[in-house]
């Protein structure tokens, strides 16, 4: 889970210009734990949102310092996230920002803190 966080909280920074804010949010429902990351950056258009999670997906955006993307980070993260019984997605308009966030049932993370002990 750290290395999805990780990848989203990344990611935020590298497509979103200097100074602009990151909001990091947790989440819980009766059944859910959600974790997401918005922000400022230029958007997601919908035909890119539907390739965002494939591998060796670069989109139409750009990252703001001239970093590298391999297109590997979200693929990795979204499986990772459905191993775990979970889903990712986005919430994203041009020109707005985005956010990404997974959700995970509460009942598997409590069974694999169980497994921890």
């Amino acid at each position: 889970m750290i290395q999805v966080m990780d990848n989203l909280i990344g990611n935020a920074v590298k497509f979103s210009p200097k100074s602009s804010k990151i909001d990091i949010q947790t989440e819980t429902s009766d059944h859910h734990f959600r974790f997401s990351v918005k922000d400022e950056g230029p958007g997601i258009s919908k035909e890119d949102q539907k390739l965002a999670f494939g591998e060796f997906q670069t989109l139409g955006s750009k990252p703001t310092g001239g970093e590298k993307s391999t297109g590997l980070g979200l693929s990795i993260s979204k499986k990772l996230i459905e191993l775990h019984g979970g889903k990712m997605g986005i919430l994203s308009q041009e020109g707005q920002g985005s956010t990404f966030y997974f959700e995970l049932p509460l009942e598997r993370i409590a069974n694999s803190e169980d497994r921890l002990e």
